[in-house]
């Protein structure tokens, strides 16, 4: 097969995009920190997999679907009720910390590259954009607390079509072409068209839930794709802040169960970021780098270290985050794909234009995205562990509430563990409240969004079938070495294949009724495990080992061990 073949180039595109997350995954990194210069090292070894090759002129209008795709997707992230308590803040960050960006971007790459002020405001509108293709795996990896993940993901999702028509407006100066309110014009075509699409979405999408809820993903990517091009028809690059809309709408209503479209949407935008981040970023010319990469740096610098903390000053001042929640806030502002794809297509469109310097508004834009995201990339995860702010990347989730579910989740959380309960018994419920356990599944959270902060889950509820079913849905996200399920006490129904089913607890004995009569006799949960086996072991690290049918859960010196120890102490009445 010849290296000119463009089937050779996509598929290297592709292979190259899942590999990196792949490896990513393995080694605990952010994947967009090995996208970016596995795609630069690829553009820069081959012609192949160079978007201008591979896709010609459609590339942009490709990037556009992608991107709008991406943006419906962070938008069903997007729920009122998170906003409680941080609101002002992101309705400050995206006023605010735009216009300090854009302001300060824009006079430092004057200074810096020496540039004329038409391309500078460009460079400065581009830079203004942290949008979710970055931010939220970002996110998804650090695991931060609810109200500092609230807070960028809303920041990054509204930012990125604000960004855009930033860049189109700043564009539009560069050709002496400027319209007085085409941002607002843009915007207000953008919302109609949202709404708009939203409701006929909803309205398709409760018609097939009644006959066919299978075909709704099929529905939501034809009515989302068709939003985008006919707003951005209307009017240039106001699809994106429709599909945006169009993710809100879905997120924020009660009679349609998007749980599947939500789960389907982040695949195909694990594929989307992938490969577009490979592209892009294959597209930049080494020795265009080369040229701008001393005073890119010191661009990324000023971006990093003065205006990101100055535009969160201002922002929070007089709100409820913490000292240490604003300085996450001001640690996270990475560039993403909006950024790199206008800087592209505007870039190019002004060389050819004859605009002096508008050659070097890709290469420095490359620097900047590149630069900011190994900077948060690498430095979040720690970062947000020093300053006390990372989530529930070691909660244990127990699904079951009576009396000794309870008794295990105490045990756990005395071992520093976070554990989150879940039960359908109201009276369970208020139980393990006044225990002082988080409990309940927020309504309109979808699994992802309800196990964002879970590491681990215990399935104790008296159902095996109820069991094994949840064990077969948990594990495709945890995997099979986090779920664990109590061993069944008959034959359960064949509609779950083996391997599937989850670990299975503890061993043969510590069936529901078993264990519920040791607890009933007096049986305890104690660390002192002198004679007994370790049902659970909590390392110093506050990672959990379980003890299965198939491997004990062994202990060292540091870490804690939790066995059950039958004794004569009466029996407690079961809740």
């Amino acid at each position: 097969m010849s290296t000119n073949d463009p089937l050779f180039g996509l598929g290297l595109v592709i292979v190259l995009g899942l590999a990196c997350r792949l490896a990513a995954d393995w080694a605990r990194l952010p994947a967009i920190v090995l996208l970016l210069p596995v795609g630069f090292a690829a553009g820069a070894a081959t012609d192949t997999v160079h978007p201008d090759f591979l896709f010609g002129s459609t590339f942009g209008a490709i990037v556009d679907v992608a991107v709008g795709l991406i943006l419906f997707e962070a938008g069903l992230r997007l729920r009122r009720d998170e906003l409680a308590g941080v609101g002002a803040v992101v309705r400050r960050l995206v006023v605010i910390g735009v216009a300090i960006s854009a302001v300060g971007v824009t006079v430092t790459a004057k200074l810096l590259f020496d540039l004329s002020w038409q391309v500078s405001l460009v460079i400065g509108a581009i830079l203004v954009v942290s949008g979710p293709t970055v931010v939220l795996p970002l996110l998804a990896f650090v695991r931060p607390t609810q109200r500092v993940r609230s807070v960028l993901k809303f920041e990054g999702t509204l930012i990125d079509p604000l960004g855009a028509l930033l860049g189109v407006a700043a564009f539009t100066v560069a050709q002496s072409d400027y319209e007085p309110g085409g941002v607002a014009a843009s915007i207000g075509v953008g919302l109609l068209v949202g709404v708009l699409g939203g409701a006929l979405l909803l309205g398709l999408m409760r018609a097939l839930q009644r006959e066919s809820p299978g075909q709704n993903v099929t529905a939501t990517l034809a009515v989302v794709t068709a939003a985008i091009v006919v707003a951005d028809l209307l009017r240039e690059d106001s699809g994106f802040t429709a599909a945006a809309v169009m993710g809100v709408v879905l997120a924020n209503q009660h009679k349609v169960d998007i749980t599947r479209v939500a789960a389907f949407q982040h695949t195909i935008v694990d594929l989307l970021i992938a490969v577009l981040f490979v592209l892009i970023s294959a597209s930049v010319e080494p020795s265009e780098v080369s040229k701008v990469l001393a005073k890119g740096i010191v661009l990324v610098a000023v971006i990093v270290l003065l205006l990101r903390p100055l535009s969160v000053l201002l922002s929070t001042l007089g709100s409820t985050l913490s000292r240490q929640e604003r300085a996450f806030v001001a640690w996270m502002a990475p560039r993403g794909i909006v950024a790199a794809s206008t800087a592209s297509a505007f870039g190019l469109t002004l060389q050819k234009d004859g605009v002096n310097g508008a050659e070097e508004i890709l290469p420095i834009a490359f620097v900047v995205i590149l630069g900011t995201v190994f900077v948060y990339g690498l430095t979040a995860s720690p970062v947000a562990r020093m300053l006390g702010v990372r989530g529930g990347a070691d909660t244990v989730l127990i699904v079951g509430g009576q009396h000794w579910a309870r008794q295990i989740a105490a045990a756990l959380r005395d071992a520093g563990l976070r554990v989150k309960l879940w039960t359908s018994s109201a009276k369970q419920r208020k139980a393990a409240e006044d225990e002082g356990f988080d409990v309940g599944w927020q309504h309109g959270t979808n699994h992802e969004e309800a196990l964002e902060e879970v590491s681990d889950v215990l399935l104790l509820t008296g159902d095996d079938n109820f069991n094994a079913l949840a064990a077969f849905e948990l594990r495709q996200q945890l995997g099979n070495a986090h779920v664990f399920r109590l061993p069944a006490t008959a034959e359960i129904f064949d509609v779950v294949p083996a391997y599937a089913e989850g670990s299975v607890l503890f061993g043969r004995g510590f069936t529901y009724p078993k264990l519920s009569e040791r607890f009933a006799a007096g049986a305890r949960l104690s660390t002192d495990t002198a004679g007994h086996d370790p049902l659970f072991v909590v390392t110093e690290n506050h990672e959990l080992r379980v003890r299965t049918r198939d491997t004990p859960a062994h202990a060292t010196s540091d870490d804690t061990a939790i066995a059950l120890v039958d004794g004569p102490e009466p029996a407690t009445a079961n809740t």
